[in-house]
């Protein structure tokens, strides 16, 4: 059995089309004196509390105690929606999962348990948003016994556009991906000569050590020859050398002062070149993360950039263009895509022309009228739509005939070509 149909069978079976429940019919009623339970919510909610307060592993993990059997094939989308319809009733895997949110966030539920008035409820949510830590504040309000419905609004409006700047976020992370990847080839440049320079510097700093060495020798050879020299002076307290032994004394007093300034200035330079080497290394450790950094996001880029070469190269070859005919055949079927971006539904209509199908498109309300999609839609035997760029009122428009027709529809996680391409994979299938 496929990784979806094996946790929607173990956790809800008349739920089979996944949904994500973002909105949904009015509460029911709770307890004055006790806390909501997470079926008690609202349906709109249940999207909002997994994703929110949940991590990915956590879910897999409540999966496993739940005795659901979980393919690692499963994707992190279907997972979260088999989360959504779980939290609608109140089964074991339902209340296991209230359970763990519980204990996961007990002590933001004690501290707002004490909380009665909304404006202090109001005022603890807006804290939570400026510290930019909504999790345990989220789940406590919603499930809190004298929240108004007033502020349940604000608080599930502020969570959603939350999600949309955290995929604003993502866009940017990608621009500047772009960016570092132009940049690789300098550091790696800056990197070489980096250990060039650092090389240099080791050696000059061996020669200069040495050259102290030398003169420090020098030093104490000339200590010692000047205390011989003042022993001699001692023994010739008056005679004819004594003028020339002064003489002397004072010449080689003078030289062991330069020679003992020269010290000085070497040691203080033999300092400055080890403080200069070990900043250098520091520099080099971190060009080296992040050469490895960028290299990482390089060996990403250039995977997505061998499936395009790979795809390139069938069009330009007859015989693998056959041969991926022949895999992949949607037998005159009429796809509809909804919502995406109008400059590539020229791409997505030559993928599907070429896979032996037909192509229409809607825009999901943006410019195409809600009837014109009504009207469009018996014409297809199968939906695609990306979830990054399509209207709430389309999708839910668009479940509720495929649901009540039979007909497939595929959530894609972005309208990319990519994505596209493994929708009518599924499709063909």
């Amino acid at each position: 059995m496929p990784a979806k149909q094996t946790i929607l069978s173990e956790c809800k079976p008349e739920t089979l089309p996944l949904k994500c429940a973002c909105h949904g019919v009015p509460d029911k009623k709770a307890s004055t004196r006790q806390r909501k339970k997470l079926w008690d919510l609202q349906p709109r909610f249940h999207c909002s509390v997994v994703g929110t307060c949940l991590t990915l592993g956590e879910l897999r993990q409540l999966f496993r105690k739940a005795n659901v059997v979980v393919d690692a094939s499963v994707s992190d989308y279907e997972l979260h929606s088999s989360f959504v319809n779980i939290a609608e009733e109140s089964a074991y895997p339902s209340r296991l999962l209230h359970k763990h949110l519980d204990n996961k966030y007990k002590r933001s539920i004690q501290q707002c348990r004490k909380i009665q008035s909304s404006s202090a409820l109001r005022q603890r949510w807006l804290d939570a948003i400026k510290k930019g830590d909504v999790a345990g504040v989220f789940w406590a309000l919603v499930t809190h016994p004298g929240i108004k419905n007033e502020l349940l609004d604000q608080i599930y409006g502020d969570i959603h556009m939350l999600s949309h700047l955290a995929g604003a976020s993502t866009r940017v992370d990608m621009q500047a991906f772009t960016l570092q990847s132009q940049q690789v080839k300098n550091l790696e440049a800056q990197l070489v000569k980096m250990r060039l320079d650092k090389k240099r510097i080791v050696q000059d700093r061996e020669k200069t050590i040495q050259t102290i060495s030398d003169r420090l020798t020098q030093a104490l050879a000339s200590e010692q020859c000047l205390q011989q020299t003042e022993q001699r002076l001692l023994q010739l307290e008056s005679g004819n050398e004594l003028v020339k032994l002064r003489e002397q004394l004072k010449t080689r007093s003078s030289k062991l002062r330069i020679s003992q300034a020269q010290k000085e200035r070497s040691e203080n330079a033999a300092k400055e070149w080890q403080q200069l080497a070990l900043s250098s290394e520091d520099r080099i450790l971190r060009l080296e993360q992040r050469l490895a950094e960028s290299q990482q996001e390089r060996d990403a880029l250039e995977a997505l950039l061998t499936r395009f070469l790979s795809s390139a190269c069938q069009d330009a070859c007859p015989f693998e263009n056959e041969k991926a005919e022949q895999n992949l055949d949607l037998c005159n079927r009429c796809i509809l895509y909804v919502g995406g971006r109008s400059n590539q539904k020229s791409h997505f209509r030559s993928l599907v022309e070429r896979y032996n199908g037909r192509f229409i498109h809607h825009d999901g309300g943006r410019e195409d009228s809600r009837q014109h999609l009504s009207a469009i839609l018996p014409r297809a035997d199968a939906v695609l739509c990306p979830l990054d760029c399509i209207s709430h009122d389309a999708v839910r428009r668009i479940k509720q005939f495929c649901n009540r027709h039979g007909k497939p529809l595929i959530m894609l996680p972005r309208g990319s070509l990519s994505a596209f391409a493994q929708g009518l994979t599924r499709v063909a299938s």
